[in-house]
Formats: structure tokens, C-alpha cells, sequence
């Protein structure tokens, strides 16, 4: 095949992962800056090989952006040093290896130091076996901290968000969406809608549309690619005769998931204009509107140029995750 379509499907669960959930008495809120992680564990350790497999694994880099950029803000701090100054994260991981423990293992603790906080406690015999858990579960705190992260987004859109383009996916489609209050000019298309801000230098948009559905269950990753291009072509021309949205199929990430129990596509990759220089990431939800025999796919996507894409991509997919089909 002559693109690079990765597809993920499903999550594996290792057996050396127990979880826990402990709801804290504390009254503190967590008062962190978004996105930030809180790593305590030996400083010198991290310097180490083994640390430093460690710290790549719990703090990777995001997938479809332009350039490398983690999910995080990574701070590290010593055990010692671990007081209330430090104890608002929302984000922390605790780190420890030694004889005490029996067996490499991973478990999470909720509101330990203050409310909306979640603490993943990785600890094992010694330190090439802590890093080895690494390898093996990271993948699943990093996936705890950004879903209460975008539950945060969410909490924020919820409050204050952009009526234009609320009133109009209810016209079109009869859905419910939520967007941040500056995604706020809105272009209508053909079962399709396009709203974005009005910023040069940081542009977020949202689209949403839907396709007549003609099989049982989603489309394949390529197939999707196929049909994001014809749509966006149609919808999203340039400021020139000939300039429309494409899709860079190389750097297309796509998984099935699931969505409140019902199947979903997630895609994630770069789009760029035909005949032209702009381009930026995208991050895309495909889902099934039984009901009415659809796809609906909502999209984000960022024109940012010499900007860190990580704040706006989150941004857009928190208000993704508010639609509903019902």
C-alpha cells in the first residue's frame, strides 16, 4: 500500500496492573496548570537508563501534530520534596523501585491530596523491572490523565461556549454540540458544517457532517481518508481557484474505539491545502447514527503556524466529545 495507515484496535491489559479508586476527604482543589505532570521519584534515578525509559514511557509525544511535542509538561521532584506546595497537581505519578515490593505493579488512587486529582503509583523490585512496567502500562495513566484533563475542557465549554454553532448543528442535524464561545462564524454546506474562530495567527475550526451509511459498521481507516477528501474539497476551498483541504495519508493514526458503548473511529493526522502552504493538524470522531442510517463525523482542526499545537488540538477534541446524536 503506498500510504502508512496505522491502526490500532483495543487496549492489552497486563496482568502485574491492579486499580484502585480512594476517594480523599481533603477540601483542596487541585490547582495546576493544565496539562502539567507531577513525577515524584529519585532525580538521580531518572539520569539513569532505566529512568530514562521510564520517563519517555509516561510522558510520549502526541500523535498527528506537525512537530514533536508531549503530552505533558513534565515536572520531577525528590520524595523529600513532595509538600502541599506540590500536593494540588491534578497529574501525579509516584515512582519507586526496592526489596519492600514483591512484584512490578501498577495501581491509582483518585482525590489522595485534593479533589479532581488522579495518582498512579508505579513501583517494583528494582529498577529495570519498574522500567519494564513502564513499557507495559504507561500507556494506560497517560490515558487516565488526558480523559480527566478533557473532562476539564469539557466542564469549561460547557460553561461558556459558542451558541452559533450550538443553534446550528440543532438546525441542520438535530444534535447537541458544544464549542468554545470564539469558534464563532459559521459556514453551511450541504449536510455539513463548518464554524471556526475569527484569530489569523490560531485559527480552530469544527466541522461536522454526515454520510449516507452503506454498510453495517464503520468505514476502514483508508476508506474514511477516501471520504474526508471528497467532503473537504467540497466544503473547504482555498483563498485561490484550485486550493481545497487534502488529507496527508502518511501521517494518519486512525483506531476503533468505543463512545459511551457504541463503536467509534478516532482519526488523527496532518491536513494541508491543495496548491497552497497552509496545513496543520486534525483529530476526528466518526460515529454511527443508527436511527437515521449515518455516519457522523465531528473533526477539529488547527491553523497555528510557528504555534505549540497541543493546547488547541485538546481544546477541540474536549468539544468533539459533547456531541450527541440523540
Amino acid at each position: 500500500m503506498r500510504y502508512t495507515i496505522l491502526i490500532l484496535i483495543g487496549l492489552l491489559v497486563a496482568s502485574c496492573t491492579s486499580t484502585t479508586k480512594r476517594q480523599g476527604s481533603t477540601r483542596r482543589t487541585t490547582d495546576s496548570a493544565p496539562y502539567e505532570l507531577l513525577l515524584v521519584c529519585d532525580k538521580d534515578w531518572l539520569a539513569t537508563s532505566d529512568g530514562t525509559v521510564f520517563k519517555e514511557c509516561i510522558n510520549p509525544e502526541i500523535i498527528g501534530l506537525p512537530a514533536p511535542e508531549t503530552n505533558f509538561k513534565l515536572i520531577s521532584i525528590n520524595p523529600s520534596a513532595f509538600s502541599k506546595t506540590f500536593q494540588g497537581f491534578a497529574n501525579i505519578i509516584v515512582a519507586d523501585f526496592g526489596s519492600k515490593y514483591s512484584k512490578p505493579q501498577m495501581h491509582t488512587a483518585t482525590n489522595v491530596y485534593a479533589r479532581g486529582q488522579n495518582v498512579v503509583y508505579f513501583t517494583a523490585p528494582d529498577s529495570h523491572s519498574l522500567a519494564v512496567l513502564a513499557t507495559e502500562r504507561a500507556a494506560q495513566a497517560t490515558d487516565i490523565f488526558i480523559a480527566s484533563e478533557l473532562q476539564r475542557e469539557r466542564d469549561i465549554i460547557m460553561r461558556k461556549n459558542s451558541p452559533q454553532l450550538f443553534n446550528e448543528v440543532k438546525k441542520q442535524f438535530g444534535y447537541t454540540m458544544y464549542a468554545p464561545a470564539n469558534i464563532d462564524k459559521v459556514k453551511v454546506g450541504k449536510d455539513f458544517i463548518w464554524a471556526s474562530s475569527d484569530a489569523e495567527d490560531n485559527r480552530l475550526n469544527i466541522c461536522v457532517y454526515t454520510l449516507p451509511l452503506t454498510t453495517d459498521s464503520l468505514p476502514t481507516a483508508s476508506r474514511f481518508i477516501e471520504l474526508r477528501d471528497s467532503v473537504m474539497k467540497i466544503n473547504i476551498e482555498g483563498e485561490r481557484e484550485g486550493q481545497y483541504m487534502q488529507t496527508n495519508w502518511k501521517t494518519v493514526f486512525a483506531r476503533i474505539t468505543t463512545f459511551k458503548g457504541q463503536p467509534m473511529m478516532e482519526a488523527r493526522g496532518l491536513w494541508e491545502m491543495h496548491a497552497d502552504m497552509m496545513g496543520g493538524p486534525f483529530v476526528s470522531y466518526t460515529r454511527i447514527d443508527t436511527t437515521r442510517h449515518l455516519t457522523v463525523t465531528a473533526e477539529g482542526f488547527v491553523f497555528a503556524p510557528e504555534k505549540r499545537k497541543r493546547a488547541y488540538i485538546r481544546e477541540l477534541e474536549a468539544a468533539l466529545q459533547t456531541l450527541k446524536l440523540e
